[in-house]
This record gives structure tokens, C-alpha cells and sequence, in this order.
């Protein structure tokens, strides 16, 4: 079979083996695996030569056995041709080839990277991905607008490539933004970057912690970057470093872009007057980038534009007539349905809808109803049975436990307070009752070391008493808003890695997360809050586009086990309780669940086509300033532009700027909102132009800034809309704020203008305490602690700058004593500690007020002293020049790194930061090793010595390193056995045979063959690429590729 006549012997009339029929048949076969033999491997290395050659055999062996063999013989060899052409036509070596024309000496890299994701399972192309490339090879901007799990991921890899490797660059490294909706998708986008494109470019994620870091060499690096950033992390960098991330800027990767959509209601207008809309943020950011750098490429990704897809790809592109790139196309069959849960019954499945379409038997009126072959959940105790919500959550957890056997991964998505569920799953797992369900047992070697990881953080951020831990126990791994970052990665790779195989998370896991889920179910389609001024609940139901979003993480490809992911809403169809003053509460909530799915599944079938107008953000402000003034202040509407130009907040409310709930206060800080978007597009302009801003001058900026606004594009907006932002923008510069230091001051203070000059009157007092702390490298923890509160103290109760909680007795107890949950977090020896129903209310504490609230206000005043000692808009910083320019000590460049890192001690943040620890406690430990080696290589030790990042840099790269084995890549010698080398190059796959290795080429036919005496070749070899090589000197096989898949 392998020898170079094997198929001349197999043809020969004298083999009496077979009869003419069964030679003919057995022929056609051997010749028909060779094709696709040669086939696949030609596909895998781009070897167009050979590929065409054994196409051309495919189609005449299809030829053939239409003619000779039966109809499904004939049929599977069409089949395998259209494949195979598809394949073909489907590889990525195509476009990537048609890239590489911009730069022909940047080829061989980009083949290097085909292959590497043929190893990875990705080198056939889907539609969507086909139609992107397209696109990107022919223009520069676009909106790519395509389903989760389409694979736009890659479209902006390869643009990545594009502007920044291919192009030519004179002057500066080329810089690339890469927006990101969440913190949690920073982290993913970072590490798989890093895997495909690290060995090219400088790829970092700035997303938390100081505006720049310890190891950030992008800043002065002469190598390509990508900044793997939220958009309020781009705005506080634009505030800090804008001039030169401009002068570097080529490329903008906007991913989740229809979050440019704001939702209608009056939520979102609220939103607006408590500074915290990130449509706006987005809008506002992206337009002043383009007003500046109207050259710079931007690209769009988003799987659901919320109807909005034409919009943003006329946004992106600038241009009234652009298009999206946006497909029906769906990698995986998505499946929506219900999960009917009962009491004392199995459950079972009703299947809905089927990408975005009614699923029915045709010719039947029953719908698709799938049953569960699970056992019924034991009949729960009646305090669980009373609260309907509870009884859903529990037999959907019953289920998930049963359906992890069948290798199923899934996502337990939650809508809100995601610890009572934790709390309710984890007092069901230790009913006796429950002993007999599926359990869980950790996994070995390396990944018993993540779990062990991963165990070690969950007590050191939750303690060992906490929910998140009884669960991970049980293989469930959680995730959730308030949970430490640091945790939340290492919860995230339990999820990717398979080792948890049951996720309970809100949302904000999935939201742009691409973690492999077979299924994923749901128990609830609402959230639910309270405003106390007005004493009512108000209820909020889950958006058509969060549900599509969450949808779409179901059945990814290359991950999930089928070729279909299912999203099933868990349904009670009868009531659980038998106490008789439940039955009426629970049937209510019962009609209510049924509502809302029905309201669900039919905006979710009549939703399948694009709207050309949408909402859009500033117009949405706009509005609600207009219509609050008019129906709040009694203004005439067609005064309404003169009143622009005079008008202050705190004329309109003495609580501007306070956070206030009256309609006055909305009305004001609406209007400071609208402010600070003005404020910050006028002092950019100053500062990149180095011009004493003007009345007139403004007018005319503005005028270009609002054409590159969403608002311009999104809809039909009327004349005022431009008029209001221009003539405000102008009152700004004249009336408002007339001082040009004032207004540059407010600016880099990153609040709206009202709040900022309230901050304005304790800035100096904080960095007054920053700048005394010289000894906080030696002092006690206690010292440490103080430090903070007095900072803490100073901005605690402004409701501007300020803490702020929700106005439950739980979090207004936490703001009274916020001293406790900071003791706690920054780990204080003795420090009081939440027990398990507490610990997510002090995390959300730590994560609103601490990290940020505190963060943004350190941060604030550190960018104020390195402005203001730097004098120059686009001088680097440095470490080496850091105290110098801002006049302050170490202190000042850690704070916010030890609020993100939970620590009062800045190395053990650095060993965390560095995975130099696992634990907090184990980089304390290491403290001491570190003290060690710094008095025996310097004398004359200062206090701030102690934590110094340079020192910590310097004493990191005195560690000794592990040494990896060397990648053997020494030719391996061969003995030719099936040809005389007259070709000189061969691709070859290795064969194991006893003490020998067969090499053999792709179809088949044995070239070579050397001795195996270690075992160095098995079946994971034929992953990677090997040459065989005839040369005057010698034959030899050359490994040319090793696939790092796993």
C-alpha cells in the first residue's frame, strides 16, 4: 500500500484476491484516500501546487463513480469533491496571500500565522469571515455586523496586521485602540492576542489600576502596539497621554459597537444625569478621535446592532451611502426554547425558535418537545417549595448536574443577585436528599494546578466560608461583577479549560466573552430595583439585544460538542408550594415568567431586519435637556437655544452636582453632562493645537465634531439637535467656563465641570497627603491603612466625587462604616470580615466606591501632577523620571494599583501583577526575599526605596530562571526508500512502526525511513509540519512547523 507500484499492483489482472468488481472498487478506494490524504495536508500547509493536482484527481474520481458505482457511493464521492473545493476556496492562505501584496516582505510571517491557525482549528473561513476579509483587503473602514460565534475575532486580528505590520510607518511605532465593553473581555482579548500576535507587536490591556503601568515599555517602545482597553480607560488616557497616543494612532477596534445604541426610557435618561452612560462615553470618545485623526482606520464589530447596523457602519465609515458587512449566516444552529421544570416530574425541553425562525413538525400542530432521561429532583423541604423562584433555580441546577455527564458544558445565567442563587444552590448540594446527585472530582496534572490556583485565590478574595468556594468545590465555577479581577480570570480558565463544567454568572461574563457553552439556561428575564424616593419597584426587562448576545456564546464552534448550542428559559408550569398563602403570590409569578417569554420570543422573531434610524446618545441628552427645561422649568421651547447660552447648573439646582433624584437636580446635571462632552472636545482641540481657545474658534470645531458624531448618522435628527451642541459648546468657552486654566484643570480631572470644581477644593489636600507620604515603604500596616481613610475621608460623603451606595439598610450601613470594608480589603491584620451573605455587598462597595470612586480620585490628581511637571503635552513617562516630574513619592504610583489588588503593601501587588505569587498572602511571604536582596546590592537605603517599581523590576531580573528544554530541531537522518530525492524537498508524516519511523508523503507512499529508538514520534506528531530534504550532503527530515494545540 505504501511502496511507489502499490497502485500498479493493485491494478494488475493476476492479483486473484478480488474479482474484477471488488479490484475495481478496492482501487477506486485506495485512490480515493490518497486524494483526500494529499488533500488535507496541502490545505493545512497552503500548498496550492499539490492541492490542484489531487483537486483535479477528486473530480475525475467523481466522474468515474458516477458512471460506475450506485447512486449513494456516487453521491458520497460528490459530496467529498464539494467539500473539498469548499475547503479550498474557504482556506485562509487566500486572502491572507492577497494581504500580504501590501508588503511582500512580511509573506512568510503571515503564512507562519495560516498555519498556526490551521492548528488551532480555524483555517477554513466561514462565510462571514470570507465576506470581512473582502472587505478589508479592498477598503480601510468598515462595520462588520455578523451573529456571535461568526468569527469577527479574526477580521480584526487581520486588520491589526494589516495597519500595523504591512503598512509603512517613518516616524513612530503605529499604535492600535482596541475598545472592549468590560474589563473581563480585556483580559480575554489580551491573553489570545498575545497567543497569535505577541511575537509581532506589543500587545497590552490597560483596564484597570494606574492610567500606566510598571512593565508599559509601549510607551517609548519602537515596536507595534495594541492598547486593549474600556472606553473609560481610553478617556482617561486620551486626558493623560492624548497628544502622543494620537501622534502614534492608526487603527480603532470598536468590539461591541452596538453599544453605541442606547436603550429608550427613562433609565437611560437618568443615566445621563449620573454620569454613567457608556453609549455616550463611546460616542463622545470615538467622535473626538476622529476629529482629530479623521485618517485613522476604524473597524466596527458587533453581533447585534440593535437594529442599528446601518447607522454604525455610516458612523465608522463617514460616509451617508456606507454599508455594513453583515450576513444571516450562523456558524452553529442557535436553538431558543423553554425548560419546563415540575414538581416531582422530570423536566422537559420545548424547542421555540431556530436561528431566528418558529421551529414545528411540519404537518403537525404539536410543537419540538425533547425529554430529559434524568431523574426527578427530590422533593424539597417546604421553605424552599414556598418561593417559586428558588424551586426554578434549583431544578435547573438539578438538571445541570445530570447533563454534565453527557459531556455538556454549562452557563447558569442570572439575571440579578447572583449570591442568593449561590446561596440557594449551595444549601440544596448539602440536603441529604441531594447525596446521590452527580458529583464532582478534581483533574490531574497541570490542570489540577489551575483548579488549585484558582481554589487558593477564591479564599484569599472570599474567603473559606463563602458561597463562590462551596461551589467551585463542587465544579461549579462563578462569576460576577463584583468579583476581584484577579479571580475572575482564574474562574474564567476553569470555564475555558473545561475544568468546571457548570458556570453560574451574570452578565457580565458573557458580555462579549467567548467562552465555549453547549448550553446555557435561564431564571429569570427581568431585574428588578427600588426607588426610595418615589417607593416604587421598578422592573427592568432583559433587552432583545443582551438576550441575542447571550444567546449567541451557545454551540461555539471548534468548542461545544455538537452543531447546535441551545438557550432554554426555565419555566414552571405549575406552582411548587402547598401552603396556602403562597398559591396565589406563586400563580401570579408564574403568569408573570409566561409573560415575559412570550413577550420575549415575539420580539425576538420580529426583530430579524435592520432599522435605518435608531436612538442615538448626545441626541438622546439633548432631548432630555430640552424636554426637562420646557416641562420642568416652564421654558418656551422656542427659547429654549438662548437659554443654552447662559444658563449654569447650579442656577438651575443648588444640588447640582450632588447626585440628587429631583427633577431640578436631573434637569442640572443632565446639562453638566452635556458639559463635560463639550469641555472635553474643546480642550483637546487647545491642547493638540497649542491655541488659546475662543468663542468662534470652538464653534467651528464643534460644527466638524458633531458630522463625525452617531448622532449625525443614526437618524433624522432636527436642526436644533446641531445647533443646541454647537451654541453650548460656544457658552462654554465664553460664558460658563471663561478661564482656560479652569477649563484645562476640569478637563484632566476626567469629572463633569460642576463635580470636578467641587474636587478642585480637595485636590490639593490629597496630593498634599500623597506627597508627606515618604516613609510608606517602611510603615506599619496600620499607618498604611490611615493613609487611605484620610484620603478616603475627604471625598467619603460628597455625592458627586464621592462614595455612593444603593439606599438599602445593608449598603447605607456599609457607607457609614466604609472604613471597615477598606480595613478588610487592603488586608489590615485584624481587620473585621463579611460573612458569606455580606461578601458580595462589600465586594460591590469595594468595586463602585473603592477602586473606582477612590481610584479615579487619586488618579485624578497624580495625571494633575505629572501635567503639570512634565510642562511638555508629549513627553514620555518614565519610570526613572516619575518623582522628579510629579513631585511625589512611590506612594502616588501605587495607590490605585493596591486599590485593584485588594493590598496596603505595593510589592505584593507588583508579585501578584507579576505572577510572581498566587495568593496575597504568598507575595507577602516574599517580601522578605526581596528585602533580602536589596541591602545586599545597595546601601544608603531610603524608606521610598522599599517600594520602588524600578528596584522591584531590578530584583525580578536577578531571579533565577527555569531553564525550558531546548526544541530539538536537529535534522532528523533518513534512509531513502521511495524515491531518489531527484525533487529535493518532500512534505512528509510520520509513522510509527516499532523501533522504526515510516515518513510517508501525504498520499500515502512511503519516501524514507529512520530509527525511532526513544519514542519521539506518536500520533499527536502528525499535528506538526516535517520536510524531507535531499541534498548532495544528505537526506534528513526537518521539522518546519510544531502545532502548539492541545
Amino acid at each position: 500500500m505504501t511502496s511507489p507500484d502499490a497502485s500498479e499492483k493493485l491494478a494488475r489482472p493476476d492479483l486473484d484476491v478480488f474479482d474484477d468488481d471488488d479490484r475495481v472498487a478496492w482501487l477506486f478506494t485506495v485512490e480515493l484516500v490518497r486524494c483526500l490524504g494529499l488533500l488535507a495536508d496541502s490545505l493545512r500547509r497552503g500548498d496550492d501546487e499539490r492541492g490542484g493536482r489531487a483537486m483535479a484527481k477528486l473530480n475525475a474520481l467523481d466522474g468515474m463513480a458516477a458512471r460506475v458505482f450506485s447512486d449513494d457511493a456516487s453521491l458520497l464521492v460528490g459530496l467529498l469533491k464539494q467539500v473539498a473545493d469548499g475547503f479550498r476556496r474557504a482556506s485562509i492562505y487566500r486572502p491572507l496571500n492577497a494581504l500580504s501584496d501590501l508588503n511582500p516582505d512580511r509573506r512568510s510571517n503571515l503564512l507562519a500565522y495560516a498555519r498556526g491557525q490551521f492548528s488551532r482549528g480555524r483555517g477554513i473561513l466561514w462565510t462571514s469571515q470570507l465576506q470581512g476579509l473582502e472587505r478589508l483587503l479592498r477598503d480601510s473602514s468598515f462595520a462588520l455586523c455578523t451573529p456571535t460565534g461568526s468569527g469577527k475575532t479574526l477580521v480584526a486580528n487581520m486588520a491589526l496586521v494589516k495597519e500595523l505590520l504591512l503598512r509603512e510607518h517613518e516616524d513612530v511605532a503605529p499604535l492600535a485602540i482596541y475598545l472592549v465593553p468590560s474589563r473581563a473581555l480585556a483580559g480575554e482579548v489580551e491573553a489570545k492576542l498575545r497567543v497569535e500576535l505577541g511575537d509581532e507587536m506589543i500587545v497590552t490591556g490597560l483596564y484597570g489600576g494606574a492610567d500606566w503601568g510598571v512593565t508599559d515599555y509601549w510607551l517609548s517602545g519602537e515596536q507595534p502596539t495594541v492598547l486593549i482597553v474600556t472606553v473609560e480607560k481610553a478617556d482617561a488616557l486620551m486626558r493623560y497621554l492624548g497628544p502622543l497616543l494620537l501622534a502614534r494612532l492608526r487603527l480603532v477596534i470598536i468590539d461591541e459597537a452596538h453599544q453605541v445604541v442606547p436603550e429608550g426610557g427613562e433609565n437611560t435618561r437618568i443615566s445621563f444625569s449620573e454620569h454613567r452612560n457608556r453609549s455616550l462615553r463611546l460616542e463622545s470618545f470615538i467622535s473626538r478621535v476622529l476629529a482629530r485623526r479623521p485618517d485613522v482606520v476604524r473597524i466596527a464589530l458587533t453581533a447585534v446592532a440593535g437594529g442599528a447596523s446601518l447607522p454604525v457602519a455610516r458612523w465608522v465609515e463617514g460616509r451617508p451611502d456606507a454599508e455594513a458587512v453583515g450576513v444571516r449566516y450562523r456558524s452553529t444552529r442557535q436553538v431558543i426554547g423553554v425548560l419546563e421544570t415540575t414538581p416531582n416530574r422530570p423536566c422537559r425541553i420545548l424547542l421555540d425558535i431556530m436561528n431566528g425562525r418558529p421551529l414545528y413538525l411540519r404537518g403537525e400542530e404539536q410543537p419540538v418537545y425533547l425529554r430529559l432521561r434524568i431523574g426527578q429532583m427530590p422533593q424539597l423541604p417546604a421553605g424552599m417549595r414556598n418561593s417559586l423562584n428558588r424551586f426554578n433555580s434549583l431544578t435547573v441546577l438539578w438538571t445541570a448536574l445530570h447533563l454534565v455527564e453527557e459531556d455538556q458544558r454549562i452557563l447558569i445565567s442570572v439575571a440579578q443577585e447572583p449570591e442568593q442563587t449561590m446561596r440557594w444552590f449551595k444549601e440544596a448540594l448539602e440536603l441529604p436528599t441531594w447525596a446521590a446527585a452527580p458529583g464532582f472530582s478534581a483533574p490531574g496534572g497541570e490542570l489540577r494546578a489551575r483548579y488549585d490556583e484558582a481554589r487558593a485565590a477564591c479564599i484569599d478574595y472570599c474567603g473559606v466560608d463563602s458561597f463562590e468556594l462551596a461551589l467551585l468545590d463542587r465544579g461549579i465555577a462563578t462569576s460576577h461583577g463584583q468579583m476581584p479581577q484577579r479571580l475572575r480570570r482564574l474562574m474564567t480558565e476553569m470555564i475555558e479549560r473545561r475544568i468546571c463544567p457548570i458556570t453560574v454568572a451574570t452578565a457580565t461574563l458573557t458580555e462579549g466573552v467567548n467562552l465555549p457553552f453547549d448550553l446555557i439556561l435561564l431564571t429569570s428575564l427581568k431585574r428588578r430595583s427600588w426607588d426610595a424616593e418615589n417607593e416604587q419597584q421598578i422592573i427592568t426587562p432583559l433587552s432583545t439585544a443582551e438576550f441575542r448576545n447571550l444567546a449567541g456564546r451557545a454551540g461555539r464552534p471548534g468548542a461545544a460538542r455538537g452543531i447546535e448550542g441551545m438557550t432554554l428559559v426555565a419555566l414552571p408550569t405549575t406552582i411548587s408550594t402547598t401552603a396556602d398563602s403562597f398559591i396565589g403570590v406563586q400563580r401570579r409569578q408564574r403568569r408573570d415568567l409566561l409573560a415575559d417569554y412570550e413577550q420575549l420570543r415575539t420580539a425576538l422573531l420580529i426583530e430579524e431586519r435592520d432599522a435605518d434610524a435608531v436612538e442615538s446618545p448626545l441626541a438622546m441628552l439633548l432631548a432630555a435637556i430640552r424636554d426637562r427645561a420646557v416641562g420642568v422649568l416652564g421654558l418656551p421651547p422656542n427659547r429654549f437655544l438662548d437659554w443654552l447660552d447662559q444658563v449654569r447648573p447650579p442656577n438651575i439646582s443648588p444640588d447640582a452636582g450632588e447626585g440628587a433624584s429631583g427633577l431640578r437636580a436631573r434637569l442640572a446635571d443632565s446639562l453638566d453632562e452635556l458639559d463635560g462632552v463639550l469641555l472635553a472636545a474643546i480642550e483637546e482641540i487647545a491642547r493638540a493645537d497649542e491655541v488659546d481657545m475662543t468663542g468662534a474658534e470652538a464653534e467651528a470645531q464643534l460644527i466638524e465634531i458633531w458630522r463625525r458624531t452617531f448622532s449625525a448618522v443614526a437618524a433624522a435628527q432636527e436642526e436644533w439637535m446641531e445647533q443646541a451642541f454647537i451654541r453650548r459648546g460656544r457658552a462654554v468657552v465664553e460664558t460658563v467656563y471663561p478661564d482656560a486654566d479652569e477649563r484645562r484643570r476640569l478637563y484632566q480631572y476626567g469629572f463633569s465641570p460642576v463635580v470636578g470644581r467641587r474636587f478642585e477644593a480637595i485636590a490639593p489636600q490629597i496630593r498634599d497627603l500623597m506627597a508627606a507620604a515618604h516613609t510608606y515603604g517602611v510603615d506599619d500596616a496600620a499607618t498604611r491603612l490611615h493613609l487611605f481613610e484620610q484620603i478616603g475621608r475627604l471625598l467619603a460623603n460628597d455625592r458627586g466625587f464621592g462614595f455612593r451606595v444603593r439606599t438599602t439598610v445593608g449598603d447605607q450601613a456599609l457607607l457609614a462604616n466604609w472604613q471597615r470594608v477598606l480595613g478588610w480589603w487592603m488586608q489590615t491584620p485584624g481587620a473585621d470580615e463579611p460573612d458569606a451573605d455580606q461578601l458580595r455587598s462589600w465586594q460591590r462597595f469595594v468595586a463602585d466606591n473603592l477602586e473606582f470612586k477612590l481610584g479615579v480620585a487619586i488618579g485624578a490628581v497624580v495625571a494633575q501632577a505629572w501635567s503639570a511637571g512634565a510642562g511638555d503635552p508629549h513627553a514620555v513617562p518614565s519610570l526613572s523620571e516619575w518623582r522628579a516630574t510629579t513631585g511625589l513619592p512611590w506612594f502616588g504610583f501605587w495607590a490605585r494599583e493596591l486599590l485593584r489588588w485588594g493590598t496596603h503593601d505595593p510589592f505584593v501587588a507588583y508579585a501578584l501583577s507579576q505572577g510572581l505569587a498566587q495568593t496575597r498572602e504568598r507575595a507577602a511571604e516574599r517580601r522578605e526575599e526581596f528585602e533580602t536582596w536589596l541591602r545586599a546590592h545597595h546601601v544608603d537605603i531610603e524608606p521610598d526605596d522599599y517600594i520602588d517599581p524600578q528596584l522591584f523590576l531590578e530584583w525580578q531580573n536577578s531571579l533565577p530562571r527555569r531553564e525550558r528544554a531546548a526544541a530539538t530541531i536537529t535534522p532528523e537522518t533518513v534512509k531513502l526508500t521511495g524515491t531518489n530525492g531527484a525533487r529535493h524537498r518532500y512534505n512528509v508524516i510520520p509513522v510509527s512502526s516499532g523501533s522504526h519511523v515510516c515518513w510517508l508523503d501525504p498520499a500515502g507512499f512511503e519516501l524514507a525511513t529512520s530509527k525511532d529508538l526513544v519514542g519521539a514520534y506518536d500520533n499527536n506528531s502528525i499535528r506538526n509540519d516535517y520536510e524531507l530534504r535531499a541534498t548532495q550532503s544528505g537526506t534528513s527530515v526537518n521539522r518546519t512547523f510544531r502545532s502548539s494545540a492541545k
